[in-house]
């Protein structure tokens, strides 16, 4: 069985800021979402999972915050644009009937680690998808990492194996973690050794290959001095780096492998959501009709001024007649006119205020 793993707030946040600001017309933003989706269809469609979660952080500290004060400490706050799109992502991931996991105390990378630590021991395969390389340490014969990354100014997915983790750094997934508590991770404010950039570091761990070894015998390594005294006054500070910088693997989440198993979704919901959410081209690719219950069409077919036909169609059954797009004034970002759909066919282009309200 092939589990596959979100790391959803990485993801999310990487949707928000690749896409564009977008929001409905009662001005709720949908930009991350949007992306996400598109993104988690993506990797459906290429990875073929038998089953699916996804992971979030909570707001709580965890037990890394309260080993080293300044953790994460220099992070900005999550844009309220991103914040407010949360509660329905996992509203709309709810409805897609896709497990989601959040664990007070513990962070979405320990659910990652403790998810793919138990497709090691019973022999199935894990597919990580995120955009954080702190995952590149749980790469392992039974499990890959998928990478979002950007290059070029375009975005793409770095698949990561064994092999393909040590042709980009020349190091093995237990040596990525080495190689942070030397270097540190200022985005997670991990001290590492001062002065000891990304360069020796590396350097050091591609030889001696871990920080107990190097410690072990720092007095007669062939290094330069100045390295080697950066090393004796990092000393603390590499191991708490260390510490910090390991993916737990025995987070207390459902073991359960057949949990995860992919289970129908609740379509009707799930078109309610997506209706609110403004998402018709998305909703036409997942194979969902938009949820028209909260809308009143009154449709007037003779009357030419507010329902031009782009195709010809029979209408049998008003109750058939579906919102499929909007379209917006540019300037004051005000509905123009609706795209109208008869049994999945484009039929005319209604202007609201005339007949749909």
């Amino acid at each position: 069985m092939k589990l596959m793993i979100l790391d959803g707030n990485s993801i999310i946040n990487r949707a928000f800021y690749g896409v564009r600001l977008l929001s409905t017309k009662d001005g709720v933003y949908t930009n991350a979402i949007y992306g996400f989706l598109n993104i988690l269809e993506r990797l459906r469609a290429d990875e073929q999972p038998d089953a699916l979660c996804v992971a979030f952080d909570l707001k709580a500290p965890t037990f890394r915050h309260k080993a080293y004060d300044g953790y994460k400490a220099t992070r900005h706050p999550m844009p309220e644009e991103l914040a407010m799109q949360m509660p329905l992502m996992k509203e709309v991931l709810g409805a897609m009937n896709i497990p989601i996991y959040e664990c007070e105390g513990w962070e979405a990378d320990d659910i990652l680690g403790t998810l793919a630590a138990l497709c090691e021991k019973s022999g199935n395969e894990c597919v990580i998808a995120t955009g954080d390389r702190d995952s590149l340490q749980l790469v392992s014969d039974t499990t890959r990492v998928l990478l979002a990354a950007t290059k070029m100014g375009k975005p793409e997915i770095i698949n990561y194996d064994k092999a393909a983790l040590f042709e980009r750094y020349g190091l093995t997934p237990p040596e990525m973690i080495e190689l942070k508590s030397l270097m540190g991770d200022s985005s997670d404010n991990i001290p590492g050794v001062a002065g000891v950039g990304e360069k020796t570091a590396t350097d050091l761990i591609t030889r001696f290959h871990s920080i107990d070894n190097i410690y072990e015998s720092l007095e007669t390594l062939d290094i330069k001095e100045s390295v080697r005294k950066k090393l004796e006054a990092g000393r603390e500070s590499a191991y708490l780096s260390r510490e910090l910088g390991t993916i737990c693997r025995e987070a207390p989440i459902n073991t359960d492998i057949s949990h995860y198993k992919i289970k129908p979704r609740n379509d009707a919901e799930l078109a309610r959501l997506m209706t609110r959410l403004e998402f018709f081209k998305l909703m036409e690719k997942m194979g969902l009709k938009p949820d028209n219950s909260g809308m009143q069409l009154s449709l007037d077919m003779s009357d030419k001024k507010s329902f031009k036909f782009i195709k010809n169609a029979e209408i049998k059954n008003k109750a058939d007649i579906y919102i499929a797009d909007i379209s917006f004034f540019k300037a004051l970002g005000q509905p123009l006119f609706w795209i109208v759909k008869y049994n999945g066919n484009l039929v005319g282009s209604a202007f609201k205020g005339r007949n749909i309200s």
